[in-house]
């Protein structure tokens, strides 16, 4: 029995490795649960954030957002920039009722309106806060000094500890008439705070380099009557951040470049346009009307528009709108990598011409757990990532393109290429950071029907073959010893000189030949390697093949990494494994006869 437990040790190891996904091969991001049945807490949030010179431009600022539009709960837009010296993020808080202390305890600020910003300068998370971990914390007041309701503390390898940390808040708010006096019998609109932290501040000498990045949090702390009771929980970005435990933030990448497929050899494209029956899109929001509160809970799943606005006057947020998108791609062969996928709209119309200014719309992929026909405001989910922008000019009398409008188009590469990896759908919305009035824009929907085919959502993603590519296959997987186990290795082209090697695992003998359908290829008997080298065309594919006698007794797994590299450095590798004298096992044969 000890000799089959082993044997069977030795099954599952090889199942697992034949069976389970190389998730090392899986882009960025590309698992979170959004009905696909992938884990949530696998995927951390991000928001990539620009780098600007000159005056600030909070329109051209990342944005993310989180939170509910209801009498008891708030909703926040954080956007987030940074030049060669300061930090900047802007909180703009929904909150019908805004309290606040004229006699600040820095103890027990969060115990009033107030937002915690999370920074981890070394991205090492953690369950713990340490040095490299800042808490820094802005409250809402009325008075013109921010001091007393501020506070900076930095991680010490437990907890948080009181540090000096010096930055500036500017506390901002909206009210009905009368002004903010602590629920003065009307509802309040809003509040906001602008954060601006310089990176000297933080221990560094200038900003952090193109693609470093660093953990992020954001806590919102809320307050709606005197007593402070009952206690409203919350609220935070990610949705499971918890101030003391770094691990749990999301993640803050400074300017990094974009995105970049691996090489491959393109094959074929495929132009994704819903039809307006099983079209799967939604705005969600106030309307291109500004139609009230109760839009928040509101679906507008079956509406032949899309609408993307937003605003630095967080009072009309009934203006506020994001648009969803999910697009199939059962259509797209399988083992393919997404070259290129760009999402194409159809821009009719926009709000006010005369106050409106261009917008630059952000697309993010998101979560798939969203149903067209119930999605709201209120139950959307956030955004995984931003992953690019678009300028959207104003309409004007004078320019009206006519039916079906203009079209514009965002590279949703990187969603695609995560989505498709995960063998899901590609899940998908649109906002912007717009500071000014009527920045509303108008496009056409899935939903405005066959005769408006040219100017409903498409998605066009181009795939191909990836080159500088290898796959290495062993067969049989199971054998015993002095019998012959033949490896074959395939091999994709790049345009480029490639070199294969493969050392062969001890117990395994040297290969009787090494045969090649393009190239040179032999063995290295100094180093029992088996080698190829050669210069195929792009797609191209090359077999290499031989076959070596089991020398070992076992049972035993024997495993061994083919590695091809190009010009530039390793390109590929795989992994093949095989079992020498494993035991068989049987299980019992079991029956059910029909009652």
């Amino acid at each position: 029995m000890h000799c089959q437990r082993r044997y069977l040790i030795l099954a599952l190891v090889l199942f697992l490795v034949w069976v389970h996904p190389d998730l090392s091969s899986f882009p960025p991001g590309a698992f979170a649960d959004d009905g696909g049945g992938l884990p949530r807490g696998t995927f951390v949030r991000r928001v990539n954030v620009p780098h600007f010179t000159g005056d600030l431009k909070w329109t051209e600022s990342a944005i993310f957002w989180f939170g509910r539009v209801t009498d008891e709960e708030n909703y926040t837009d954080v956007r987030i920039t940074y030049n060669d010296s300061t930090l900047y993020v802007r909180v703009a808080v929904i909150d019908r009722y805004v309290w606040w202390t004229s006699s600040p305890d820095q103890e027990d600020l969060e115990q009033w309106d107030a937002v915690t910003l999370y920074l981890d300068t070394a991205h090492d998370g953690g369950t713990v806060p340490d040095g490299d971990d800042y808490r820094l914390l802005s409250a809402f007041h009325l008075g013109q000094d921010s001091t007393p309701y501020m506070m900076a503390e930095r991680g010490d390898g437990g907890g948080w500890d009181t540090a000096t940390v010096p930055f500036t808040t500017t506390v901002t708010y909206r009210a009905q008439a009368g002004g903010i006096n602590n629920n003065d019998g009307a509802r309040d609109k809003g509040w906001s705070t602008v954060y601006e932290i310089p990176f000297v501040s933080l221990g560094l000498s200038g900003p952090p380099s193109s693609g470093e990045v660093w953990g992020l949090g954001v806590i919102l702390h809320d307050r709606d009557n005197a007593a402070g009771s009952p206690l409203i929980a919350d609220k935070s970005w990610p949705e499971d951040a918890q101030s003391g435990s770094p691990g749990t933030w999301g993640e803050l990448a400074f300017d990094p470049p974009p995105y970049q497929p691996p090489p491959a050899h393109v094959e074929g494209s495929v132009v994704i346009r819903p039809e307006p029956e099983d079209g799967i899109d939604a705005f969600v929001g106030g309307t291109s009307m500004c139609s009230g509160e109760t839009t928040f809970d509101q679906n507008f799943g079956d509406d032949t528009n899309l609408y993307i606005e937003n605003q630095a006057d967080y009072s009309d947020y009934p203006c506020f709108n994001k648009s969803y998108l999910r697009f199939n791609l059962t259509g797209i062969p399988t083992g393919k990598v997404i070259i290129s996928a760009t999402l194409t709209l159809h821009h009719w119309s926009n709000a006010d011409w005369t106050g409106a200014e261009p917008s630059l719309i952000q697309l993010f992929s998101t979560d798939g757990s969203w149903d067209e026909h119930s999605i709201t405001w209120n139950n959307a989910p956030l955004a995984r990532e931003n992953i690019s922008a678009t300028w959207v000019q104003v309409i004007t009398p004078d320019n009206n393109p006519g039916w079906p409008g203009n079209p514009y188009d965002w590279d949703a590469t990187q969603a695609v290429a995560e989505a498709y990896s995960a063998g899901e759908p590609v899940n998908l919305v649109l906002y912007s950071a717009d500071m000014a009035q009527h920045s509303n824009k108008y496009f056409t929907s899935s939903d405005t029907g066959d005769w408006n085919e040219a100017g409903r959502p498409a998605l066009t993603v181009v795939y191909g073959q990836q080159t500088g590519a290898v796959d290495k296959q062993a067969w049989p997987v199971a054998l015993n010893h002095d019998e012959v186990v033949t490896y074959t290795l395939s091999i994709i082209g790049s345009d480029q000189a490639l070199t294969l090697t493969d050392s062969l695992p001890d117990g395994l003998s040297a290969p009787l030949s090494v045969s090649c359908t393009l190239g040179s290829a032999g063995y290295n008997p100094s180093q029992h390697q088996v080698w190829w080298t050669g210069s195929p065309a792009a797609g191209q594919v090359v077999t290499v093949t031989y076959s070596v006698t089991a020398q070992i007794t076992g049972p035993v797994a024997l495993s061994n990494t083919v590695i091809l590299s190009d010009t530039d450095g390793v390109a590929a590798t795989d992994t093949a494994m095989i079992l020498v004298d494993g035991y068989t096992t049987f299980l019992p044969f079991v029956t059910k006869s029909a009652p």
